[in-house]
């Protein structure tokens, strides 16, 4: 699977990971995990991963890096969108006509009734 990191802590050794199935998101815990320990992903580093579910987390194993700083600006958009509190719009109308005009210029389905043997 491919995932961007959106979080990371090189001296804690952790890191949140969004994956691109866009499922939960997955944690990476230890260098243990990475397939080359030389460098600890960071916020915008493009990865290949493995993913387990223990309980009810993802945790990310077999993690590569595949790009580094593929989406440096992931980070802050998404703390953008967080901290913006205009709810989005999730509707728009697109006409308005009164029922009784909606009636008139759609005619009324014929019916056909029959038997069947």
């Amino acid at each position: 699977m491919i995932g961007v990191v959106v979080w990371s802590s090189d001296a804690r050794e952790k890191a949140v990971i969004w994956c691109e199935d866009q499922g939960a998101l997955a944690y990476l815990q230890g260098r243990d995990n990475l397939i080359c320990d030389r460098r600890w992903p960071e916020p915008g580093d493009l990865l290949e991963l493995d993913c387990e579910l223990i309980g009810d987390l993802r945790h990310a194993r077999d993690v590569s890096i595949l790009s580094e700083q593929v989406c440096p600006h992931l980070p802050g958009m998404l703390r953008k969108v967080h901290c913006d509190k205009s709810p989005a719009r999730q509707l728009r109308l697109v006409a308005s006509r009164e029922p009784d005009e909606i009636l008139e210029s759609c005619p009324a389905p014929t019916l056909r009734v029959g038997a069947v043997r």
